[in-house]
This record gives structure tokens, sequence and C-alpha cells, in this order.
């Protein structure tokens, strides 16, 4: 029976009492309308999705990564450290021409991504938060991120998935049996905590609102769906904020950072960052400077010496150390220039000065006279 299924063409697999499995080699083809001969694939784009025999979505994750990083390459050539688009210009790229490519079907294959991949994911955004700021290399990541207003992928992935699941659950009915699926998914994450977003979502009709109060008739209707839907996904955003502030609080920074930013709270509101202002309206060389001057790491003999770069004297024209500190509050060359310092905070305290928007404005100005 062996050699005569191998005569057929086949692969003897097993024997089981009279009953012989066999498994063919010959693979499925498929034969197109012009003749084309159609091999099998270990993959195949639907939709926009890349799927491979193992269903593991490695290879789609890889390319989108991949495709963001080139689009990050044409950002970057756009605004260097000192010249280029303001950094308003170049967040509003990344949001608008980055992020679509990488979290395009995310609901998709969000389950099969790796740590290393979610790494990839870092790495690609650090490079644009870079240009965000006109930061240098050596800048600490939770400090860029913090101070361009975006959040991280590790946090974002989980958000942007919980928030969907919830658009659906309050999108189809009660009784669609997806909606097990999707409570599991809310539940899957530790930023979506389950009893008060499905107490929000779950009755719509339990809701009642007055509407319409110019009228003398007032009528109470039902919370609108996207009403519960805002309320809802607030909440949500609201938690994914908290666990991106105890991230920065445990990650690595400097204590000079740290120090001028305590009362900061970490927000992707530009309107409510105090450089949001500069960001929107500054130059990318005033926005870079406050950037070294609020991170200590910059154009300053201290950043030069620490990080050992070779430079004819790290010392300050006085022939002090050059410190940031020692710039806005000790040097004896820049008195003068320190005036509109001392209106702003007669104590020169560093957190008044570099950390709200009167301060950083005259920061401008000081900056301006102590390069030229």
């Amino acid at each position: 029976m062996y050699h005569a299924i191998k005569e057929w063409g086949g692969t003897p697999f097993g024997f089981i009492d009279d009953v012989t499995i066999t498994v063919e080699d010959e693979k499925v083809q498929l034969t197109l309308p012009n003749g084309e001969l159609r091999e099998p694939q270990k993959e195949v784009k639907l939709l926009g999705i890349t799927l491979n025999n193992l269903l593991d979505f490695k290879s789609h994750i890889l390319n989108k990564i991949n495709k963001a990083r080139k689009a990050v390459g044409a950002i970057w050539h756009l605004g260097g450290v000192q010249k280029g688009m303001r950094g308003s210009a170049v967040r509003s790229l990344y949001i608008a021409c980055v992020r679509p490519i990488v979290e395009y079907g995310l609901e998709i294959w969000h389950h099969k991504i790796l740590k290393g991949e979610i790494h990839k994911l870092e790495v690609m955004q650090n490079m644009a938060l870079r240009r965000i700021v006109g930061a240098y290399r050596t800048t600490p990541i939770a400090v860029l991120q913090k101070e361009a207003g975006i959040m991280p992928y590790s946090i974002r992935l989980k958000f942007m998935v919980a928030r969907k699941a919830i658009r659906l659950h309050l999108n189809i009915s009660k009784t669609n049996p997806i909606n097990g699926h999707l409570l599991t998914l809310i539940e899957k994450y530790p930023i979506a905590k389950l009893t008060t977003l499905y107490m929000l979502a779950k009755d719509d009709r339990d809701y009642m609102i007055k509407k319409d109060e110019k009228r003398k008739c007032k009528r109470v209707e039902p919370l609108t769906l996207k009403q519960q839907q805002n309320q809802t996904i607030g909440i949500l955003k609201k938690q994914a904020m908290e666990e991106w502030q105890e991230m920065y609080w445990n990650s690595s920074k400097d204590l000079w950072y740290h120090n001028i930013t305590v009362e900061s709270k970490c927000t992707d509101n530009l309107s409510k960052m105090v450089t949001g202002v500069i960001m929107k309206k500054d130059s990318r060389r005033i926005l870079s400077n406050i950037t070294q001057f609020r991170k200590g790491h910059g154009n300053f003999g201290a950043w030069f010496k620490k990080f050992g770069i070779e430079k004819d004297s790290y010392n300050c024209k006085c022939g002090e150390l050059e410190t940031v500190h020692h710039i806005l509050v000790e040097c004896p060359l820049l008195e003068e220039e320190r005036k509109g310092l001392k209106r702003i905070s007669p104590e020169m305290d560093m957190s008044t000065l570099l950390n709200s928007l009167t301060g950083l404005q005259e920061i401008v100005s000081f900056i301006s006279a102590w390069r030229d």
C-alpha cells in the first residue's frame, strides 16, 4: 500500500485499521480569466490590512511602522533645531499625516502588537517630537512628550481601542451578540473603568435633559446618543491622561525641568500648554531657545561638558561655568538684560520665569539680548 500511494503522487500519513490517510503534495492554483496562473501567497491585502497565513498581523504592523518612519523623515526636513516651520505646524503635520498611517485598522490588530513593536512606534514618534519642539537628542523622552503635548503610544493605543469599542457599543442594538465582545474589550484595558463607563452607556433612554430652555413650553427629551458617547469618551480620555501623568512621574527626567514644571500636568491640548502660544506664534528659533532653557539641554557650556563634547571653553564670558541658572541669575555681565526678568519675578523664581506665559515672553527678550 505504501508504494502504491507513492506512485499515485501522495504522501502516506498513517494507517488506521483498513483506512489510509494521504496528504496530497499538489497546491491549489488559480487561473485568471486572462490565462495568468496565480500561486498561493502567504500574505494578502484586504481593505488596507495585510493578512498572513498565521494571522499575527506582524507584517502589517511592521509595514505601517516603516511607512510612518518615511513620513516622519519628510517632516524632519521641514524643521531643524533653529530653522524651519513653526512648532505647531510640525505638530499638526505629525498628527494629521503620520498617526493615521499607524492607527489604520487598529481595532483589528491591536491585540497582536508586541512590546518590541510598541518600542519601534515610540522611536518613530520621538523623531517627530524633537522636530516639533526643536530639542536636542539628549533631552529625556518623557520631557519631550510633555513639551510637545503628544501622548506615549503605549497609552494611546489602549485609549484608541477602548474608545472605538465604546462608540460601537453605543451605536448598535443592546441585543446584538457583539456587545459582549465589546464590553470584554473595554474591560481588558485598565484605563477604562467598566462600571462607570457602562453605567453611562447602557441605557440611553434613562437619561433625560431639558431642551429648548428659551421656549415657554419646555420639553424633556432623552439624552442623545451623541451626548452619551461624548460623556463616556470624556471619562476614558481623562483616565488616559491620568495614566500618562503617572508614567511621567515615574520616568527618568532632569531635576531642573522637574523643579520648574512641578505644577504642570501632561495634556495633549495645545491651548492648555504653557508653551502653546509660543509654539503657535513664534519662530522655530525662539521655540528652540525656550525649549533649551526649560530643559537645560542645549547650547550651554555645562551641557557640552556633561556629554564630553569638545569646545574651546565651557565657561561664560565672565569666567564661570555656563549653565542656565548662571545665565539667568548670576552672570554679572547680564545685569542690564536681567531687569525685565526681575520685573516679572523679583526673587528670580525659575518656575515663574520658565513656566508662565508672561515669564516666557520676557525670557524671549532676554535670550535675544544675550545671544546678540
